[in-house]
C-alpha cells in the first residue's frame, strides 16, 4: 500500500522535513545519540511502480548490482564497504535459481563478511494470510541456503500491522528481530516511531521490535530537498532514472557540512522528542521512485566521507541484525515490553475485489481438503503442488494490490494490467487447487466399491444438504440408499441454469444478468439430507430410482422464529436457549456514500482531523449511510430438516440484491447466503451485511492466521479498531450458551458499524452486531476502484450449550461450516489404469 504522504511530497505539497531550512548557526552536537546506522534496501512491492513482473526481474537484477558492488568494496576497512539488505526473499529465490555456483559462493562470502543480509520473509503481507501460509512463507527459501544465511531479523515495511500468527512463524524459525518501516496514510505505527519494544507472544516468547522511520526516510536526514520526480514513472520510462554519483548525498566538503548540519538538525529534534539512546537506526532507499529502486553504489562512499572527516555522530552503513543488535545494546535493557495483536489499519483495501477475494479463500480451503488424512499419505507430487499453489494464494495476499494510478487512473493499461496479474494469484490456484483435490479423491476412491461416496475432509462433523448438479445421475433417480445402515434418504429437485435458449419469461430470474440461458430449468440440481458425517469420514450411497419420504426426525422441531410484517425473521430460537440465535436485522444490506466533491480527498479530511469532534462533525456530514429494503415479501420453503426464507432487496447502489436464511430444524443452526448485484461507479463506497446476535456487551473471539485474539481487549496500543482482519470466524463465551459466526466469503468485520476513518479506541455499545465488510473501495491508490457485478457471501451461526472459549474446537467448528462434502460417483465399471495413472494421479 503506498502513501498519500508519497504523492504529495512529489507534487510539492508538503515539505519532506519541517526543519530542512538551513540555520543561522550550526546546532551542537546531539546529547545522547552517538552512532547513526544506516540500513540500504529496496522496498520491496510486486507491482504499484511497474507490473509485478517487471519487479521481480528487477528485484533478481538489484542483488546483482548489490553483489557487484560489495565484492569491489570487499577489501576497504569495515565502515568503508557497501552493505545491502535483502528486505525479502522472493527476489533472493529467483536470484538463487538462476545463479551459476560461482556466482552463489560470491554471494555466500558477501553475507559471511557481513555485506549482504537475507531477511526472513517473502514479501510484507497483508494480515489475511492462513496458518498454513505462514508455514509456507517462513519455507521460501531452500532449507539448505537458509541454514547458510542464518536470517535473524524479519522486516515488514509499509503495511500497518503485522499478525502474531506471523511472530510465531518466525520465532519458531529463530529470528529475534522484527524491523518495521510503516507508512503512516490512513494508519500509522502503533507507538511514537524511533521506539524500541519487546513484543510478548501467547506462549511468552518476545521479539525485539523497532519503530523505524517510514522506510526510505533515512534519505532525509541528510538532504533537505527531494529528488525524485514523477509521480512513479515506470521503470521502462527512459526520460528518468536512479540517481548517480554527484546527484544525491554528494562528497564535497561543502556537501557534506552541509548534509552534517542537517542531520544534527533532525537528531537534536528526535532529542528534544525524548530519544534518549546512544544508536538510531534509520533505513534508505534509492530515489528514483521510492519503491522498487535499485541499490545507491555511491552510498558507501558518502559514510566513509563522513567518517573520513570524523564528523560526529559516526555514520555506520550496515545490514538490518547489525542495526538491530546495536538497538538492542543500547534499548534493551530498558525497552518496554507490549503484548496484543498488531490489527492492520490497511486490512480494509483488501476488501476492494470482493470476488478474487473469494477465490482466493477458495483456493485456501480446497488446498487444505487435498490434504486430509482421508486420502491417505501425500505423495511428494502432491506436496509439491500444494507449496506451490500456496505460494500463489500467498502472494495474492502479499500488501501490493495494483498500480500507483489503479483509481486515478482505473483504465489505464498499467492498471489493468497489475490488477489482471494480481488476481491471477486469486483465480489460477482457485482452480488447479480443485482440480487437485478431485484427484486426490478420484486416486482413493474411483477404485472402490460403485454408488456415490460423499467425504467429509474437515475436522467437524457435517450435518447438512449435499447438493449435485442434477445431471451427473445418468438415470431417473429419486432417492439415496445408506449402503451401511439400508437408511434410504429422498433426492429433491431445485431449478438451475442450462445451456439452451429460454423459451418463456419464467426461464429467467431477475438475477439472470445476460438473459441469454435460462437459469430456472426445472430439476437441474438435485440434493439429499446428510446427518453426522464424522470428520474424515467417508460414506457410500446406492442411487435409487425408487421414490422415497425422508425419515421423521427423532424429536419435533424445536424451531421457533418470529418474523416481520414482509415476512422475513427477526429472530430464531430453539430448545435449551434462552436467547435467540440472532435479533432483528439478520442479512441487512448497509452501504456507506461520501456526499463531497472529490470525495477521497473528503475522507482523507475526515482521517486526518485531529481533534474527534471535528472528526465526527465531518463524518455526519460527508458521511451518507443507506439500508436496503425488502422489495417483496419473504418466500418461505419447508423440509423436514430446515425452513427456508427467500427474499429480494432493494438498494439504489444494486441491481438487485437476495438474501436467503436456511435455518435447521433440530439444532440451533442458521444459514445467510446475500447475492448482490453491484452498479459499477469509481465514488467510494462501503457495503456491509449485518449479522447482529445477542451478546451485546461481550467481546467476540477472533482469529488471524490461526492465533486467537479478543478486539480492544488483546490489541497493541494505537492497532486497528475500527475494522478487523480474520481467518473467517467470531466466537461468543456468555452464561447463556456460546454463538459461533462463520464468514466464508469476506474475511474483514466490525463491531456495530462500520466506523469509516473513525479510530476507535474503545468497544461500541452494541458488540453482538457483527458487521461484514464486503466491500470497500475507499482507498485512492494501489487497489481497485471499482468491481461490479453479482458477489455471493455466505455466512452460518451456530449456538453451543458448552463450546471452550480457549481451545481449538471453535475453529474446527468454522471450518467444517465452510467445507462442503467432497462426492465421487463411481459407475459398476473399472477405470483403465492408463487413465487413473495419468490423469487422476497427482
Amino acid at each position: 500500500m503506498k502513501a498519500i504522504c508519497r504523492l504529495a511530497v512529489l507534487s510539492g505539497l508538503i515539505a519532506p522535513f519541517a526543519g530542512a531550512a538551513p540555520a543561522a548557526e550550526p546546532e551542537a552536537a546531539p546529547s545522547h545519540i552517538r552512532q547513526v546506522d544506516l540500513i540500504h534496501f529496496s522496498h520491496t512491492d510486486f507491482g504499484f511502480t511497474d507490473h509485478p513482473a517487471v519487479c521481480r526481474d528487477m528485484q533478481r537484477r538489484y542483488l546483482d548490482i548489490a553483489l557487484d558492488t560489495a565484492q569491489a568494496t570487499r577489501d576497504r576497512p569495515e565502515g568503508a564497504r557497501f552493505c545491502w539488505t535483502a528486505e525479502t526473499t522472493v527476489a533472493v529465490n529467483d536470484w538463487w535459481q538462476a545463479a551459476t555456483p560461482a556466482r552463489r559462493q560470491m554471494f555466500l562470502d558477501a553475507v559471511r563478511r557481513g555485506q549482504i543480509e537475507v531477511t526472513a520473509l517473502p514479501f510484507n503481507n497483508t494480515p489475511f494470510l492462513n496458518r498454513n501460509q505462514w508455514e509456507t512463507m517462513t519455507h521460501w527459501l531452500p532449507e539448505d541456503l537458509w541454514t547458510q544465511l542464518k536470517p535473524l531479523t524479519a522486516v515488514q515495511n509499509d503495511v500497518n500491522g503485522f499478525p502474531r500468527a506471523g511472530a510465531k512463524a518466525v520465532l519458531d524459525r529463530g529470528i529475534r528481530y522484527l524491523f518495521s518501516g510503516i507508512n503512516s496514510d490512513s494508519g500509522g505505527p502503533p507507538l511514537p516511531r524511533l521506539t524500541p519494544f519487546w513484543w510478548k507472544q501467547p506462549d511468552g516468547r518476545r521479539l525485539f521490535v523497532w519503530l523505524s522511520l517510514s522506510y526510505g526516510d533515512g534519505f532525509f536526514f541528510f538532504e533537505t530537498q527531494e529528488w525524485r520526480r514523477g509521480p512513479l514513472p515506470l521503470a521502462a520510462d527512459a526520460r528518468y532514472r536512479p540517481p548517480r554519483a554527484g546527484d544525491i548525498l554528494r562528497t564535497d566538503d561543502a556537501s557534506l557540512r552541509a548534509a552534517h548540519q542537517h542531520c544534527v538538525r533532525r537528531l537534536r529534534q528526535l532529542e528534544r522528542d525524548g530519544y534518549r539512546h546512544s544508536v538510531v537506526a534509520v533505513s534508505i532507499t534509492s530515489m528514483w521512485r521510492y519503491d522498487n529502486d535499485p541499490p545507491f553504489p555511491p552510498l558507501s562512499d558518502f559514510a566513509d566521507a563522513w567518517n573520513q572527516r570524523g564528523l560526529q555522530p559516526a555514520l555506520r552503513l550496515v545490514t538490518v541484525t547489525e542495526a538491530m543488535r546495536d538497538l538492542e545494546n543500547a534499548a534493551g535493557p530498558t525497552a518496554p515490553e507490549h503484548a496484543g495483536e498488531w490489527t492492520d489499519w490497511w486490512a480494509n483495501g483488501t476488501a476492494c475485489a470482493p470476488r478474487e477475494v473469494a477465490a482466493s479463500r477458495f483456493a485456501k480451503r480446497h488446498l487444505a481438503a487435498a490434504q486430509s488424512e482421508v486420502w491417505g499419505p501425500l505423495d511428494a507430487a502432491s506436496r509439491d503442488r500444494i507449496t506451490r499453489l500456496t505460494r500463489d494464494v500467498c502472494l495474492f495476499d502479499e500488501h501490493t494490490w495494483g498500480s500507483g494510478m489503479s483509481v486515478g487512473q482505473p483504465y489505464s493499461l498499467d492498471a489493468q494490467g497489475q490488477f489482471n496479474e494480481k488476481a491471477r494469484f486469486a483465480w489460477r490456484p482457485m482452480a488447479l487447487a480443485e482440480w487437485l483435490l478431485s484427484q486426490r479423491a478420484r486416486t482413493r476412491f474411483v477404485q472402490d466399491r460403485e454408488g456415490l461416496w460423499l467425504v467429509n475432509p474437515a475436522h467437524a462433523p457435517f450435518s447438512g444438504w449435499a447438493t449435485m448438479i442434477a445431471s451427473c445421475l445418468r438415470s431417473p433417480c429419486r432417492s439415496v440408499i445408506d449402503a451401511a445402515t439400508g437408511q434410504r434418504w429422498a433426492l429433491s429437485f431445485e431449478p438451475g441454469p442450462q445451456w439452451g435458449r429460454p423459451q418463456k419469461p419464467e426461464d429467467l430470474s431477475g438475477e439472470d444478468v445476460s438473459a441469454t440461458f435460462p437459469d430456472q430449468v426445472p430439476h437441474r440440481f438435485a440434493r439429499f439430507w446428510v446427518e453426522h458425517l464424522d470428520a474424515g469420514g467417508a460414506k457410500l450411497y446406492h442411487l435409487s430410482t425408487e421414490p422415497a419420504q425422508d425419515p421423521a426426525p427423532s424429536a419435533p422441531s424445536a424451531l421457533r422464529t418470529d418474523t416481520d410484517a414482509h415476512g422475513w425473521p427477526r429472530a430464531a430460537t430453539w430448545a435449551g436457549m434462552s436467547r435467540p440465535l440472532f435479533t432483528e436485522g439478520l442479512g441487512d444490506l448497509l452501504a456507506v456514500k461520501v456526499n463531497a466533491f472529490a470525495p477521497r480527498w473528503a475522507l482523507q479530511d475526515i482521517w486526518n482531523a485531529g481533534d474527534p469532534a471535528k472528526r465526527q462533525q465531518l463524518q455526519r456530514e460527508k458521511l451518507q449511510f443507506v439500508t436496503a429494503t425488502p422489495a417483496a415479501q419473504a418466500v418461505t420453503d419447508d423440509t423436514p430438516f430446515t425452513r427456508r426464507y427467500t427474499q429480494r432487496l432493494h438498494h439504489p447502489r444494486l441491481r438487485w440484491a437476495t438474501r436467503r436464511l436456511e435455518l435447521w430444524k433440530h439444532q440451533p443452526r442458521a444459514r445467510l447466503t446475500v447475492r448482490i448485484h453491484r452498479l459499477s461507479s469509481f465514488d467510494p463506497e462501503l457495503l456491509c451485511v449485518i449479522c447482529p446476535v445477542p451478546c451485546d456487551r461481550t467481546l467476540p473471539r477472533l482469529s488471524c492466521g490461526g492465533m486467537p485474539f479478543v478486539p480492544f481487549h488483546d490489541q497493541l496500543p494505537g492497532t486497528c479498531r475500527d475494522y478487523f482482519a480474520i481467518d473467517g470466524w467470531a466466537h461468543y463465551a456468555t452464561p447463556e450458551g456460546h454463538w459461533l459466526w462463520v464468514t466464508r466469503d469476506a474475511p474483514l468485520m466490525t463491531l456495530d458499524g462500520p466506523h469509516p476513518k473513525s479510530r476507535l479506541a474503545s468497544p461500541p455499545p452494541h458488540t453482538g452486531r457483527l458487521v461484514s465488510i464486503v466491500y470497500d473501495n475507499f482507498w485512492y491508490t494501489n487497489f481497485q476502484g471499482d468491481s461490479p457485478g453479482v458477489m455471493e457471501f455466505q455466512y452460518d451461526l451456530l449456538w453451543r450449550d458448552d463450546l471452550d472459549p480457549r481451545g481449538p474446537e471453535a475453529e474446527s467448528l468454522a471450518e467444517a461450516l465452510m467445507t462442503d462434502p467432497v462426492m465421487i460417483l463411481n459407475p459398476d465399471l473399472p477405470e483403465h489404469p492408463a487413465v487413473l495413472e495419468r490423469l487422476y494421479r497427482p
